[in-house]
């Protein structure tokens, strides 16, 4: 695994095309689960299907849409990301991967 220190403090360990962010307990960033506890993770879901495709899904089936989209590092560079909630509350980062013709 590789550690990636970003600008804002976050760290994140890589390793091939996957990429987990640590969240620091007490200081974790947003967005996060609604209760974060020490060893869980947050994690991402890449999709090639375009991304306002993915959104119209998630609001056709009334899925509420915490943050995005917004362009944020991946394992394997940029992504334009949309979060949503699973059952439990944990955060769900749907992304895609940026590029000049999804800008």
């Amino acid at each position: 695994m590789t550690v990636i220190h970003f600008e804002n403090g976050r760290t994140a360990l890589t390793f091939g095309k996957l990429k987990l962010n640590l969240h620091q307990v007490g200081h974790e960033f947003e967005p996060k689960a609604d209760f974060p506890t020490p060893g869980s993770e947050d994690f991402c879901l890449l999709t090639e299907t375009p991304l306002t495709t993915v959104i119209n899904e998630l609001k056709a089936q009334h899925v509420v849409i915490e943050e995005g989209p917004v362009i944020r590092h991946g394992a394997t560079g940029l992504l334009r990301s949309v979060y949503v909630r699973d059952p439990d509350q944990n955060l769900v980062e749907i992304s895609q991967k940026e590029t000049a013709d999804n800008q």
